[in-house]
């Protein structure tokens, strides 16, 4: 039978509210674009496997008050000197947040699933589903993708920032930069070489 987990309050409760007239004016001004990114970072981790014991529809709903926790968090803690966006860094917080409650829902439902056990052997058989994991192999703790963005040039991180944010196609960034398609194609291959590479190192500095 699907439940429904007995969590903590949820994140659109507990998420700091704007102080002051300056803060509601700014939070009101920038309400559709940390809406806007909150979505964009459920439509990037919709695909991931709804943790077992979970109604899908009501994992969404998790989902979403956390993105836009994390969203608005994000809001509260950027710093305009940065050397990433907004856009990119609030992206990625919400993603993270996402992240880390789809492990912790995954480890909390093995935890109180009882162990099928094989027919032949009689042991016990590992529920999880490997797939779960598939998203977070590329990136986990360990790599910071704030810090790996830190070590692109403007011009690399505006690429990333158009193709996987904003999810434009080589074409659509070739025609905003009047470069051809190939030129574009090129450098989006040599800015992830640049980034696998930062990651490697990452990994094996532990």
């Amino acid at each position: 039978m699907l439940r429904r987990r007995a969590m903590k309050e949820s994140p659109q409760d507990t998420s700091p509210l704007p102080r002051g007239e300056e803060e509601k004016k700014e939070y009101t001004r920038m309400l559709p674009q940390l809406r806007q990114i909150a979505q964009h970072a459920l439509r990037r981790t919709q695909r991931w496997k709804t943790p077992p014991g979970y109604e899908t529809a009501y994992w969404r709903e998790e989902c979403e008050s956390i993105a836009s926790m994390a969203v608005w968090n994000a809001f509260l803690s950027y710093k305009p000197n940065a050397n990433v966006s907004f856009p990119v860094y609030a992206f990625l917080r919400a993603v993270q947040a996402i992240r880390q409650e789809h492990r912790l829902a995954w480890r909390w439902s093995v935890s109180t699933t009882p162990l099928r056990c094989d027919g032949d052997t009689g042991e016990p058989i590992e529920p999880v589903d490997p797939e779960w994991q598939k998203p977070f192999q590329q990136c986990e703790d360990r790599c910071d993708l704030q810090t790996l963005l830190r070590s692109l040039s403007d011009q690399e991180r505006q690429l990333i920032l158009w193709h996987y944010q904003e999810e434009l196609t080589e074409r659509e960034i070739a025609q905003r930069l009047n470069l051809s398609k190939t030129a574009v194609h090129k450098r989006l291959t040599r800015v992830r070489t640049k980034l696998e590479k930062a990651l490697a190192e990452k990994a094996r500095s532990g």
